[in-house]
Order: C-alpha cells, then sequence, then structure tokens
C-alpha cells in the first residue's frame, strides 16, 4: 500500500518540489487511507497537487470531476508536460474522440481522465465505467454540487451515479471557498462516509483589503500603478471596459494589456504568458482570468468592478502576495457601479417565459426539428438571435448558461484556435503507412518528430498556422493531411473551433418546469441576492475589520483584527472608538467642505476629540485621498 514515503517521493521526482506545502501531506495521507476526504484549501493553497501526487502512487486511474473545459485543458497539458499520460472528456470533443479517449481509460492508458459533469449520465460513459480501473474519484470545483453554493451546476449532482457504479472507490472534494452551509451539502450530496474534513484559515495575513469610494476610479488606479511597485491584476466587469481601461493606463506609461474571454485561445494564452514572464507588468481582466495562476510577486488586486459575491471576491483577490510579501486588496466603489450590479444580478437567472422562448427562437435558427438532437459542434452566431428575438446579449447569455447546465445544449463560448493531435497507431503501422503512401512522407516525418520521443503517445497542443509554415504549406493542406491520417486512424485530431459553437445534447423538445426542476432557479435566484447583500454588506462596512468579515463569512470563529486593512488602518491611526471616530471625521469633512483651509485651521476650527485624536484623524483622511492639498497647500474635498 503507498504511503507518505512514495508521496513524497513522487513530488520531488515528478513535480520538483522540495516539500509539501502546509496542509498538503495530512490530506494526502487521508486519501491513502482510502477515507472519503474534503479540504478547503484557500486560493493558492495548491488544490491540485492533493490529489495528482496520490493518483500517481495509487495503482490505477484517477477520475476527476472538473466543470471548466480551460482548466481541464491546462491541468492535462501540465500533467502531459511532466509525462504524465493524462487525458479529457468534455463537451469540445466529437463522438469519436469521446470513444477513443474512454476506451483509453479502459485499456489503462491514462493515470488520469478529467471528466465534465455533463458526460456522466451518457450512455457511453455509463458503459464503460464499470470496466475503468478507478481507483480514486476528484471532485474539483466542489462548492458547485451545493445550491447553497455561488456557482451551482446540477449536472454535479450526478456524481452519485459514479459513486453508486465504484462503492468502494473514495472520494476527495476540493474547494476553495465554501461556507459552512456549503460544506455540508457537499458532504450529504457526495454520500461521504464519515470524511475527514481538512479547513485551511481564510486569513490571509499579508493582504491589505481596502475599499475606496472614488468619482474617477481609473484615474485613482493610475496613481496606485505609479505609487506600487511590482506587477498587478484589474478586474472589470466588461470586456469593453478591460480594453478602455488598458488603453489608458498604456497611454499614461504603465505597461499593461487586456484580457478576456472575447479573444483568441492561443492570444489569451500568449497574453497570459506575457504577464507571467514580467513582459507587461499589469493584466486588465475579466473574470476569465486568474484560474490555475500562480503567480508570487503580484503586488496588488484591484476591482474596478465589485464582484457578486465574496467568494468570488475572496479567490480574485488571494491571487495577489502568494510569495508571502505585502500586496493590496482594494475594490472600489462608486454610484453607477452598484446599480450596475444589482441590475445584473437581478437578471441572472431568467424568467421561464423568457427562457422557453429564447429555446425555441434558437431551435428554429439552428433548424433543428422535433426529437431531434445535434451532437456537432455547430459555428454560434449570436447576432443572428439578437435580430431574431430583439433581446439583449446579457438575456440571451443568461438564458444560455441555464439550458447548457440543464444539459440541453451544450455552450462553447470562446473560440479555440489551437488544434490537438495525437498519434493512436503503432509506430511500425505508421511507417508503413509512409511506403504506402510517398505523397505523405515528408508530413508524416515531421509529425514524427513534432511528436516523437516522449511525448509520442500523448496529445499535443498546436497552433496550424505555426505548423503550416514551418512545413511551408498552405493551411488548407494542412488541414487535409491531419484529416486524412485521422481517417486512416493514425491519428486523433480536433481541428480548432475559430467560432463559439453550441450543440444540442438532447432531442428537441417542449420545455417543462418539472422537467427543469424550475423551483431550483427560484431558490437559486434567491441565494445570489442574499449572497450579493454580503458582499454590498463588506464594501459598505465601516466598523469592522475587513478581513474578518471574510473569515467569519466562510464560517471561521476569528476574532483578531489583522490590523491592516482600511477599517483598522483607520482605527489604529485614531486611538479612538468608533462613535468618536465618525463624530471627528465627520465635523471635519463638513468644515473642508465650507472652507479651503490650512491644515492648522482645521485643527483649531474642529471641537470634536482632543488636538491628537482630530490630528490622526486629519492624516488618516489624507493619507485616504478623502482630502486632498493643493498646490498652495490648502485642503480641500478630492474631486
Amino acid at each position: 500500500m503507498p504511503d507518505l514515503a512514495d508521496s513524497r517521493r513522487v513530488l520531488q521526482e515528478v513535480w520538483g518540489y522540495p516539500g509539501f506545502r502546509p496542509g498538503q501531506e495530512e490530506i494526502i495521507a487521508s486519501v491513502l487511507s482510502g477515507k472519503d476526504t474534503l479540504a478547503l484549501l484557500p486560493t493558492g493553497g495548491g488544490k491540485s497537487i492533493c490529489f495528482q501526487v496520490p493518483g500517481m502512487v495509487i495503482e490505477g486511474l484517477t477520475l476527476v470531476i472538473s466543470p471548466l473545459i480551460a482548466l481541464m485543458k491546462d491541468q492535462v497539458e501540465r500533467l502531459n508536460r511532466l509525462g504524465i499520460p493524462a487525458t479529457f472528456v468534455n463537451s469540445s470533443l466529437n463522438p469519436f474522440e469521446v470513444d477513443r479517449k474512454l476506451q483509453g481509460a479502459m485499456d489503462g492508458t491514462y493515470k488520469f481522465l478529467y471528466l465534465a459533469p455533463e458526460r456522466i449520465s451518457s450512455d457511453i460513459f455509463q458503459m464503460r465505467l464499470p470496466n475503468m480501473p478507478v481507483k480514486l474519484l476528484v471532485v474539483d470545483e466542489a462548492h458547485c454540487i451545493s445550491q447553497w453554493g455561488y456557482d451551482f451546476r446540477p449536472a454535479y449532482l450526478r456524481i452519485g451515479e459514479i459513486r453508486a457504479n465504484l462503492p468502494q472507490v473514495p472520494v476527495i472534494a476540493l474547494t476553495a471557498s465554501a461556507t459552512p452551509r456549503v460544506q455540508e451539502d457537499i458532504q450529504e450530496k457526495l454520500e461521504m462516509q464519515e470524511p475527514q474534513v481538512f479547513r485551511q484559515s481564510f486569513f490571509r495575513p499579508n493582504l491589505r483589503y481596502f475599499v475606496l469610494e472614488e468619482e474617477n476610479v481609473a484615474e485613482r488606479i493610475l496613481r496606485i500603478c505609479q505609487r506600487t511597485q511590482g506587477t498587478g491584476i484589474i478586474y472589470s466587469r466588461t470586456r469593453k471596459t478591460v480594453e478602455k481601461l488598458a488603453d489608458y493606463l498604456k497611454g499614461q506609461g504603465i505597461r499593461a494589456i487586456a484580457y478576456h474571454g472575447g479573444l483568441k485561445n492561443s492570444l489569451r494564452n500568449q497574453i497570459q504568458q506575457a504577464w507571467l514572464e514580467n513582459q507587461h507588468r499589469v493584466i486588465v481582466a475579466t473574470n476569465a482570468f486568474g484560474m490555475g495562476i500562480d503567480k508570487p510577486d503580484v503586488r496588488f488586486v484591484l476591482h474596478y468592478n465589485l464582484p457578486f459575491d465574496l467568494e468570488s471576491y475572496y479567490q480574485e483577490a488571494g491571487r495577489g502576495g502568494r510569495d508571502g510579501q505585502t500586496a493590496l486588496a482594494i475594490a472600489f466603489k462608486h454610484g453607477p457601479d452598484e446599480a450596475d450590479l444589482k441590475r445584473w444580478a437581478g437578471q441572472k437567472y431568467p424568467s421561464w417565459e423568457q427562457l422557453t422562448r429564447h429555446y425555441e427562437i434558437l431551435c428554429e435558427a439552428y433548424q433543428l426539428t422535433a426529437g431531434e438532437a445535434r451532437d456537432k459542434l455547430v459555428e454560434f452566431d449570436l447576432q443572428d438571435l439578437l435580430t431574431r428575438s430583439g433581446d439583449s446579449r446579457l438575456a440571451w447569455y443568461n438564458s444560455l448558461r441555464v439550458l447548457d447546465a440543464e444539459g440541453i445544449i451544450s455552450f462553447q463560448e470562446d473560440s479555440d484556435d489551437f488544434g490537438y493531435v495525437q498519434f493512436i497507431a503503432r509506430p511500425e503501422d505508421i511507417l508503413r503507412y509512409k511506403d504506402q503512401h510517398p505523397s505523405f512522407a515528408a508530413f508524416i516525418d515531421f509529425m514524427l518528430r513534432t511528436l516523437g520521443g516522449e511525448s509520442y503517445t500523448r496529445e499535443v497542443r498546436f497552433l496550424p498556422d505555426q505548423w503550416a509554415r514551418q512545413l511551408d504549406i498552405p493551411p488548407l493542406d494542412l488541414h487535409y493531411y491531419l484529416e486524412r491520417l485521422a481517417q486512416h486512424r493514425l491519428i486523433a485530431y480536433t481541428p480548432p473551433s475559430h467560432q463559439p459553437g453550441i450543440k444540442f445534447l438532447m432531442p428537441r423538445h417542449k420545455l417543462s418546469k418539472q422537467g427543469l426542476n424550475w423551483d431550483k432557479y427560484t431558490f437559486l435566484q434567491e441565494q445570489s441576492q442574499s449572497r450579493l447583500a454580503d458582499m454590498l454588506g463588506y464594501v459598505h462596512n465601516t466598523h469592522m475589520c475587513r478581513s474578518l468579515i471574510i473569515q467569519q463569512y466562510f464560517g471561521e470563529a476569528a476574532t483578531e483584527p489583522c490590523g491592516k486593512c482600511d477599517i483598522c488602518i483607520g482605527r489604529h491611526k485614531t486611538k479612538v472608538n468608533d462613535s468618536d471616530f465618525r463624530e471627528i471625521k465627520a465635523q471635519i469633512l463638513a468644515y473642508v467642505k465650507a472652507h479651503e483651509a490650512s491644515y492648522r485651521d482645521i485643527l483649531l476650527h474642529v471641537a470634536a476629540g482632543k488636538p491628537a485624536q482630530r490630528e490622526k484623524v486629519l492624516r488618516y483622511l489624507l493619507d485616504r485621498e478623502i482630502i486632498q492639498r493643493n498646490p498652495t497647500g490648502k485642503l480641500s474635498l478630492s474631486a
């Protein structure tokens, strides 16, 4: 039976790490002992190591349920680069590819199989599951199984079907953010038997949480970028704002770059890598950025727009300071943004009338007849749907998200200009084919050089245009060669998807509230509003340590203030109680609003508090740039 010594050896030999991070070894010991395990590791805590290392030392297959296509691809590629045979099955693949990969999982070709939750109930998977050598079941992003969580995915409830088929296989569930109620729900839904639960503290002692109220947020962000050393991340809600803010910062001499889901997959990878290598200092992004990122020297994470919930904010802010050094986590509040946030949250779950109307329009647009399914990715034309319906992009996105979550369609929003290729024939068969088809000889030699050696049996991601340039052939000829080799079963080839795509996984039918268990969406809407209220409570809080709010939100019985957030700094600097602090601050602001005064005038004319207290409050307001000093030395309210 493998033990921790085996795990330490694998960690060093395969991953090159000298030792485990705090908490990882205890989690791995639980997994190796065959116990059901729930691990709550904050962002940057090294979740993947907790199942990938035991998956390597346990004989057999590790089955990983993961909700995000991009994250699956990223983790599989990382494992492949380490020489570990791994693959994924999700909606981006055609039926032949799915069948080939599942057959490979049965035959022992892979150590890790990543599976989208929507694929659990498919006939092709259910038929093969009993014959797969699964020895460990992993549920990543486990909060998705809970209706109390912030990212509920109905397909996650089907994981019980796997447990029913493999009752002796232990499960490890991992998440970076789960409230106590979500933790209980995870254990119940996964039918965990006497689970070992590991919780790391949500306290990040090196993060300094601030909430700043600003009229001109872009200008304040510029000043932060100018005054703060190191690299940074700036989050915004929309692609348009991301591009506009990145252009503004670049125009002011900041090495900034924009990142969002509307960019080609290869370009996003290029931008991300350039930022990781410090070619760009600041990355301005939507929440499409950050999954799996572990850059140690991020000194600031700024939120131009507020996120919808504290779980998202904590995860995104937590991408700063992973080297243990101080990092700023600043969220901005400004009137129009809060109104937009409430509007977006109110539209997150469509009405029944909207959902059914959009489904019918979608079927008509793609000429899907009653009872017909179409499990082939076809190009998605959002503009056509907008024209047909007269509805907004946001309304359509929310309807598509629900239809996708229910497994009625598969909506692949992001375009992907990478192709994926892998040899599946024996070397002798490939050489025989080369001799029989001389016109393919040069291309097959190129493939053998490119995919040979250790990577021979692994799936490789590539850019077709880049390969075409190397071969000095037109891209269409490259595609022809790859298609022919795939047809003759020498390779498995997944071509790029240059446009967003859609599949109709279920035959066209009349949607029913009973079939979709529509009541749960009413419940989810209520939960979403509740989490938004918690987020706004955090933002409008003026008296409680921000780190404590986050810790207590996630169920920690914490009482010690961090001493570093904007609330704690205010208390520390003034050394007055809440009521005195508010009174002194109010009088100073009222006086400055009425008079453009000197520093000394303010201290003399404000009556509240003692002179030393008044000066400390005034310094606090200056540090926060609530009050500013003009060129003549007078003080006034910041614009």
